[in-house]
């Protein structure tokens, strides 16, 4: 079980309204902790493209190239592979979420991530 956990929810994953950075609230860090893992999870699914989001340690993503994402008709995912150069993500750090895409055709709803942390 991780020692913290942070969580956003966006009600509706809309492209115009979402898609930018810092989609939802911003966490600062009480202490130095270790990424375990990702999940995802929306209520509805979307159709079309993939819902694709990034976490960020004060502005620089946790991940490499792949990223979290639901694809068409999925509504929970989880990942554990985070950037090969993090180490840890710091006290007093700012973790933010960003929604690097969302689909045109058919949006997601009632989208939840969480970002699972055990300390350092």
């Amino acid at each position: 079980m991780a020692d913290r956990c942070l969580v956003w929810y966006i009600h509706k994953v809309l492209s115009n309204n979402v898609v930018d950075t810092n989609a939802s609230t911003p966490y600062v860090l009480d202490e130095d902790y270790v990424p375990v893992r990702v999940v995802l999870r929306q209520k509805t699914a979307q159709g079309g493209d993939p819902t694709i989001i990034d976490i960020n340690d004060d502005g620089v993503s946790i991940f490499d190239d792949l990223k979290p994402s639901l694809n068409q008709g999925i509504e929970n995912s989880e990942v554990d592979n985070f950037a090969q150069a993090l180490t840890f993500l710091a006290k007093d750090s700012v973790i933010t979420l960003d929604v690097d895409q969302v689909s045109g055709t058919v949006p997601g709803e009632r989208l939840m991530v969480q970002l699972e942390l055990d300390r350092l």
